[in-house]
Formats: C-alpha cells, sequence, structure tokens
C-alpha cells in the first residue's frame, strides 16, 4: 500500500477532492471515478484498458476515508508543501504562520466587499500554512456557508472550530449560518442561542436567529419574538385594549351577553 511506495502520491489529488473536503465528498468522489475506471465494468463494455490505475484510486479511498490514516497523510502533505509546524525549523513555522494570518486578513477584507469567493480561497491558504488556528476554519466554513455550496464542509470545519475553542461567539454563530443555509432551522436556532449566551449583540446570531430576516420582518424583530415568547399569558392585544381572554363574565361566573368591554344590550322590544 502507500507505505511501500517510494514516491510522494498526493491522495486528494487522485480523487480530485480538495484537502478539506468531507466523508461524503470523498465517498462521491470514489464512487464517480470507479463508474469511469472500474476493470469490471470496462470488461463489461468490451473497452480497452484507459491507463488509469484503480489499485491507486482504491488506496487513495482507503486512506481518506479512515480519519486515523488521513490525519497521518495529511501530516505529511504538509510537510511536504511546507505548510506544517516543523519543530526542528522554527524559523520556517514562524514564516508560515505569519503567511497564513496574511491571507486570513486578504479574506477578511474580502467577504467585506462580498467576495466570499475570493475568502474561501484565500482562507483554503491560510489552513494550508496553519491549521491549528481555529478562526481559519470557522471563517472558511461561514465563507462557503455565504456562496451556499459544500455546506457538509463548511459545516465539518465549523465544527472543528468549536472543538479547538469552544466559547466564541463567532464560531457558535458560524455553524448555525450553514444549518440555516441548509434549511435546518430548528438546529441553527440552536447555535445561535448559544452565540447569543456569549455575546448577547452578535450580528450573525441576532439577524438570523428565529428564522431569519423574513421571519423577523413578520414578527417584529428578535426582541419582539423574546417578548412575545415569555409573554403569552399576558395582555397582548393592541394599544393596551381589552385581553383577548375569552367572554366576559358576569355574576356567578356566568357569560356577560355585552360586547367585549362588557356592555349591556338593550332589550328588544316585543310590540
Amino acid at each position: 500500500m502507500e507505505e511501500s511506495r517510494t514516491t510522494f502520491v498526493d491522495y486528494y489529488e487522485v480523487l480530485g477532492v480538495w484537502p478539506t473536503a468531507d466523508t461524503e465528498a470523498i465517498k462521491k468522489a470514489y464512487f464517480r471515478l470507479a463508474k469511469l475506471h472500474h476493470p469490471d465494468i470496462a470488461a463489461r463494455k468490451g473497452e480497452p484498458d484507459d491507463g488509469v490505475d484503480f489499485k491507486l484510486i482504491n488506496e487513495a479511498f482507503a486512506v481518506l476515508s479512515d480519519p486515523v490514516r488521513r490525519r497521518e497523510f495529511d501530516q505529511k502533505l504538509r510537510q511536504r508543501s511546507g505548510g506544517a509546524a516543523d519543530p526542528a525549523n522554527p524559523d520556517k513555522r514562524e514564516a508560515d504562520r505569519r503567511s497564513a494570518q496574511l491571507a486570513f486578513e486578504q479574506a477578511r477584507t474580502a467577504m467585506k466587499a462580498n467576495r466570499y469567493d475570493k475568502a474561501v480561497v484565500l482562507l483554503r491558504s491560510a489552513i494550508r500554512y496553519d491549521d491549528t488556528n481555529p478562526a481559519y476554519h470557522s471563517w472558511y466554513g461561514y465563507a462557503l456557508a455565504r456562496l451556499k455550496t459544500h455546506l457538509h464542509e463548511a459545516r465539518d470545519a465549523c465544527k472543528r472550530a468549536l472543538e479547538m475553542e469552544f466559547y466564541n461567539a463567532d464560531y457558535h454563530a458560524h455553524l448555525g449560518f450553514v444549518y440555516y443555509q441548509a434549511g435546518l432551522t430548528s438546529t441553527a436556532d440552536e447555535c445561535f442561542a448559544e452565540a447569543l449566551k456569549w455575546d448577547p449583540e452578535h450580528p450573525v446570531a441576532s439577524r438570523y436567529y428565529g428564522g431569519g430576516p423574513a421571519a423577523s420582518e413578520a414578527g417584529g424583530g428578535l426582541l419582539s419574538r423574546i417578548a412575545r415568547l415569555f409573554g403569552r399569558g399576558g395582555d397582548r392585544s393592541p394599544r393596551g385594549g381589552a385581553s383577548r381572554r375569552g367572554p366576559s363574565t358576569g355574576a356567578g361566573g356566568k357569560p356577560s351577553r355585552g360586547g367585549a368591554r362588557g356592555s349591556v344590550r338593550p332589550a328588544r322590544s316585543r310590540s
């Protein structure tokens, strides 16, 4: 297998996926290649060998679909690409961190200009140089969610950031936004609520909590929704009018025959 190879092979390139791809994306890439290059399929179709090493495709999938082997491979990949923290070379490690920070700052600038496509590329670069910074993973997931693409990968990136640093409002809000873009509003609200615990005025969590901007406009905003949530038993009539709890009662607890304000109707004339 891969241990016996004398030349390094990038398994991500073999499967045609990004190093940040989630397990589902890796599976889809593998099955797509299997349909194209599996020897049995080619034999059934009577087609000649296309020259693709299907054993290498199997090898790549075996490594990348196994969490432990994938982490080991990622470490080797970072060492070869210059993205790993090399304890024997502190100068290079510091240079990598500076490169990652520069890419991150450029990504934030791109996001302010609504260039989330550019931000995704820059954040991938930041992660390649330094994958120990949770901010790079969280903002990468958020940028993908803004593009509404690769949401499984976005979710995994945001979750990884929270595994590194749980007490961060941004990271909870970013994960909530991924779920919001996926249409999982209940799960999104759980994340937004957690973000609001740490930062009650967090802009993303405040804007999208409770169903997003459309629901906010219909419901009068976040504070109004909270007020209604805790004030269901109180007086909710407009402009301080009578509470709509049912018909008013007269003496002895019997319903009054009057109107909403308890007025008495005049007796009907029998003439």
